[in-house]
């Protein structure tokens, strides 16, 4: 029972919080991330040794893994080509659902600097990649915590 008042409390947070936000990011879960993975190493043609390693959250500096990175956050919602990374969004999916988030907040910060400094590389893939690792250096245990449940 008692979880049951939890989920439905988290609903209701949650449904509270779509009133308040322009932003309506929907946190991803890990079946989203499996559904994306799938789809992202089919567009790439990413290797069975490269996917081996992406499951470990091994992502090695070379074209096509820049270029899987950059799909993922695509599929995430988190990148385009044009307008770059959306903090805010980045920022949610880290917090987890039902938290509220705040531009002051060092995480915000920290995505922030990732995303500016590497916005000025050359090619997409490799803007993507590069700013995604320094949120990963950065935030690992979120990044990795917010797509385990």
């Amino acid at each position: 029972m008692k979880v049951l008042i939890v989920l439905l409390l988290g609903l209701a947070f949650v449904l509270a919080d779509h009133h308040h936000h322009h932003h309506d990011y929907v946190v991803k879960t890990h079946e989203d991330l499996t559904n994306y993975r799938t789809q992202c190493v089919e567009k790439v043609h990413a290797s069975e040794e490269l996917v081996e390693k992406y499951k470990k959250w091994q992502y090695p500096d070379d074209a096509v893994t820049h270029c899987y990175l950059e799909c993922i956050f695509q599929k995430f919602g988190f990148y385009d080509t044009d307008h770059g990374f959306d903090v805010h969004k980045i920022h949610i999916q880290l917090a987890g659902p039902g938290v509220e988030v705040h531009e002051s907040d060092e995480v915000h910060q920290k995505i922030a600097h990732c995303a500016e400094t590497h916005s000025k590389e050359g090619d997409s893939c490799s803007k993507a990649y590069h700013a995604g690792m320094c949120f990963m250096n950065s935030n690992l245990q979120l990044v990795q915590h917010s797509v385990k449940v």
